[in-house]
């Protein structure tokens, strides 16, 4: 029974809810991995961190290196402030990873615009989405992909914050207008998504598909604020989404900062809304790996809800990442916030540690996957 015995699966039923671990698609020896941490360091197992800095030499660095190396943290966040340089980049990912070695290292890597390991820096340059689509067959794609992959995890990193599952829109501002999206057709989405993934699944990286339920018809977008997609959105964009999982290869989904009134009345956006993610992603769907969140530093959430709340509703909802660039306001003790906001939540009765043994669990399975356990 892997390095856990009998003894460390049962003890771990009664004091954390293997049981209702396992119900989610889990086995009872990746519950009892999570039972090997203490409930500070399962919460922080769900957080992707950022900070602020291109370079090793930073006080962000710094601080991200320290709370690696307390297991504050399960992964760090690069957006593109984080990557000017090559050397820059690879030199973060090295002493990250040789502080912790089994934390996440992720960031955007799609093509395109947004491609953060790009040929400015040295690195293959992959073209957006659409134009893949249109200039490649799959097999072609996937020879592209493989060659990006080989690069990525070569840089350190080993969660890539794509594909895009959407459907094109050519009057979308932030998906279609870039062309992040690979065509309308689910299938034609689903063969080069896929083609992506599993290049990225060979290399030994995690990939995210994004944006569930779909953002690719909206009319917004969610950096700036919530993005009602009630009337422009159909169920069609949920098929790309479907076939992923059907085939096996969705493993880690991202939701969008998306409000939709007619699949949660509430108006709560997507990444708070447990009717979306819970009763549609993993009941109707069948989806049983990670969910993880959206950037809840971006002006959707922030302007919104305080980080407190912000960080309790998508944990409520279901999401087992929660990721936080810590950009806007840079706070160097936010993992040490965040742990003790979940524990006066578990304490209140909001959360409980079942709801925390899920996720870790979850994010268990992606990271023996890849290598990191």
């Amino acid at each position: 029974m892997s390095q856990f015995d009998r003894r460390d699966v049962l003890k771990f039923a009664g004091a954390a809810g293997v049981g209702a671990a396992a119900g989610a698609g889990l086995v009872p020896t990746q519950a009892a991995e999570a039972s090997a941490l203490s409930l500070d360091q399962r919460i922080g197992e769900m957080l992707l961190m950022g900070f602020i800095g291109s370079t090793t030499e930073t006080s962000g660095a710094d601080q991200i290196a320290a709370h690696l190396a307390a297991n504050r943290i399960g992964g760090v966040l690069f957006l593109r402030h984080n990557v000017r340089s090559r050397e820059g980049a690879e030199g973060l990912t090295a002493r990250f990873s040789d502080i912790a070695p089994n934390a996440w290292m992720a960031v955007d890597q799609e093509g395109g615009l947004v491609q953060r390991l790009s040929r400015d820096l040295g690195y293959t340059h992959i073209p957006r989405a659409m134009h893949v689509a249109e200039q490649r067959d799959v097999d072609g794609a996937s020879d592209l992909y493989q060659l990006g992959a080989s690069e990525f995890r070569a840089a350190g990193f080993n969660m890539n914050l794509a594909p895009v599952a959407d459907v094109h829109d050519p009057d979308n501002a932030v998906i279609g207008r870039h062309g992040r999206a690979y065509g309308v057709d689910a299938a034609v989405i689903e063969g080069y998504a896929g083609a992506l993934i599993d290049s990225y699944d060979r290399a030994g990286a995690v990939c995210a598909i994004k944006h569930f339920p779909g953002h690719g018809r909206s009319r917004g977008d969610s950096h700036n604020g919530f993005v009602d997609i009630s009337t422009t959105w159909d169920e069609s964009e949920l098929a790309p989404f479907e076939r992923l999982i059907t085939s096996g290869r969705a493993r880690l989904i991202m939701g969008g900062h998306l409000t939709h009134h007619g699949l949660d009345p509430s108006g709560a956006p997507v990444t708070f809304s447990r009717p979306i993610l819970h009763d549609l992603l993993r009941t109707r769907l069948g989806f049983t790996g990670a969910i993880m969140t959206d950037d809840l530093d971006m002006g959707a959430i922030r302007e919104n809800f305080s980080q407190k709340d912000a960080v309790l509703r998508s944990i409520e909802a279901g999401n087992d990442f929660i990721m936080l660039s810590n950009s806007a306001a840079p706070d160097p003790e936010l993992p040490q916030r965040v742990v003790g906001w979940v524990r006066e939540a578990i304490e209140a009765g909001r959360l409980s540690e079942t709801r925390i043994n899920q996720s870790v669990a979850r994010i268990g399975v992606l990271k023996r996957r890849v290598g990191l356990n």
